[in-house]
This record gives C-alpha cells, structure tokens and sequence, in this order.
C-alpha cells in the first residue's frame, strides 16, 4: 500500500501538533478519533465505565456524525461499549472506507465478530480485548462466566481472516494483579494467531489500581514485555508508553488530540472523565472546527499522576519526544500508509 492522502493527512496533523506543543498553541488537529457507536456490550468488564445515558442513534444519522468527523481528521477508531452491537455496523464500516478513514481501527471484545465478517477487507486494524488466557481469570475480569474460550475462538478465526483481508490484528490486556501472571500467555497467543499485544493498566475513573504502584511483581512483568519487544516478540506498545506505566511518573495530556465522540454527538471537556461540559458535533461543521471553536478550553489538564491510558499517554509521550514515536516501526508504517 502506497502512501496516499489521508496517511499524508495524519503525517501533517502529527507536524501540526508538535509545532502546537513547541509554541503552546492550542490550534491542534486530531490524531486518532474515538467514535463510540454504542454504550451497549455484551461483557461487564470490572474496569470499564457502567454505560452512559448517551442514546445510540439511527444509522443514517450515525453516518452524518461520521461525515462530520473526516474532514482533516482521517484516523478513527469504531469502539464502545460493543461496537458490534450496534445494528448498522456494516454500513457504517462501509462508509467509513467510503470517506477514506484512514487508519481505520474497529475496537472489539470479539464475540459478535461474525457479524462483519465481509467487510474486514475495509479495516486496517482490529483490536480484540483479551485479558489472559485463564478462564478463571477472565471470569473475574469480565463479568460474564464463559465467555474467554468463545473469545479465543473468535481470536484464532480473526487471526485466520487477518491474512485473507489484510488488516492487523492486535490482543490488549489491561494489566491487573490477577492477569501479571499469564501476560505471557497471551503473548504467545499472538504469536500463533499473528497478533501484536497491547497493555494499559487497569484503571478506576482516574487512578490506577492501587495494587500496581509500587508492586514489585507489576514493575518486573513491564520489564519483562520490554525485554520481549526488544528481542522482537509482537508488542505493540512504545517503550516510552511501557516506562511511564511502569513508574506512573507525572505527564501532561493533551485529551482534544485522541477525542471521543459519544453515541448521541456529545463531546466532553476537558475530556470524557472529568467531562466538566459538553457540547453536540450535530451543531459544528466538523469535529477540526468544534475544536477550534472550543480551543479556549484546557488541552492540557492537571492530570499529573492520574490516567495512564494508552490512548492519552501514547499521544503525549509522542508529542514530547517525536524521536521515540519514529523509532516505533509501527509508527513509521503508519505515517507512511502501510497497512501491516
């Protein structure tokens, strides 16, 4: 796959928000959108957010947030709740690669994977939620008994569809002091399916788990994955991402440059935790203007020591030291528009 316009597109808005960090402008431009198509999912994950009261919409009217969302914006991410959940999945797939989102990443526990099966051709990237491959433990961190061995199912028929349709498949763990020990396994998970591991650690609305600051065992086990990276093994993560939520040092977070898009439109600030206010992309020309319009508020909120989630601190190690994102080989194939 050769370079074309929405890969050159995401190369300058990355440019764009360096220039934005180096000079404190807050003219940024996204670099990987959020679109919640759903609060609705079939998993009761400890860790995530009980489901909001934001309204999924129609899909005519969920295509028109999507046309809202392109315009000097062309990486997005299709997530939830479920995204597979909502009932117009494939025409949305299908328009998204119609206005030429690029790179276009669908987000998924996987176990309604079936359903979009015909059209993954149109992903560059899925992403399914594994958090070990004991069931015991996934029983636990899931909420819903039974339900790791349907989701290592559909993981191995994904990793069979990766190759024919050409999109990269990547497992994420969120790192708990019950999944340390079998983070390996599903490292080598992903090297049988020909998947990438990613982490974050998991977190309350704001603060990680009290068992992983401080836990000898959680900073040997983020060791270990760079120790694994570096001797090639499928992980995803940037090493600067895998030191920070190592020592969970302070950092800064520039939240408009990984933005949400909640089912119903809604946009938070400072961003969808603290959600101090909100306004409606329905009433923008698109999501660069709402952000424009909208800039006065903080784009960089006190954070410090609290929210280490990979969409957030990937951006801002990124933006700090450009060096470390263009050493990533992920990264360049990214910037460069290649595919896998």
């Amino acid at each position: 796959m050769t370079t074309d316009a929405p890969y050159a597109e995401l190369a300058s808005n990355f440019l764009r928000d360096l220039w934005c960090v180096r000079t404190g402008s807050r003219r940024f431009r996204p670099l990987m959108t959020n679109f919640y198509l759903t609060k609705s999912c079939n998993l009761r994950c400890r860790y995530c957010y009980p489901p909001g009261d934001e309204p999924c919409l129609p899909v005519d009217e969920a295509i028109a947030l999507l046309e809202r969302i392109r315009p000097h914006n062309p990486a997005l991410n299709l997530t939830g709740g479920e995204p597979l959940m909502y009932p117009g999945i494939s025409q949305i797939l299908r328009r998204a690669d119609e206005l030429r989102f690029r790179p276009l990443l669908l987000s998924t526990n996987g176990l309604l994977l079936d359903r979009v099966e015909d059209d993954l051709q149109l992903v560059d990237h899925v992403v399914i939620s594994l958090d070990s491959t004991s069931e015991t433990v996934c029983d636990a961190m899931f909420g819903v008994p039974g339900a790791s061995p349907r989701i290592i199912r559909a993981i191995r028929r994904a990793g069979e569809l990766a190759g024919a349709k050409g999109f990269l498949l990547s497992l994420h763990t969120v790192v708990a002091p019950e999944t340390l020990a079998g983070i390996e396994g599903v490292l080598e998970l992903c090297e049988e399916v020909g998947a990438r591991l990613s982490l974050s650690p998991e977190h309350g609305r704001f603060d990680p788990h009290p068992g992983l600051p401080g836990n000898p065992e959680y900073r040997a086990i983020i060791d270990r994955v760079l120790e694994w990276k570096s001797e090639g093994r499928p992980v995803f993560c940037s090493d600067a991402y895998l030191e920070a939520i190592r020592d969970f040092p302070n950092h800064g977070c520039y939240p408009l440059l990984s933005p949400r898009v909640e089912p119903d439109g809604r946009v938070y600030f400072p961003c969808q935790r603290i959600a101090d206010r909100h306004v409606y992309l329905q009433d923008y020309g698109s999501l660069c203007e709402l952000m424009q319009q909208e800039s006065n508020w903080s784009t960089e909120p006190e954070c410090r020591q609290r929210c280490y989630l990979e969409c957030y601190l990937e951006v801002e190690r990124y933006l700090h030291n450009p060096i470390s994102a263009l050493s990533e080989a992920w990264m360049r194939q990214t910037l460069l528009g290649k595919r896998a």
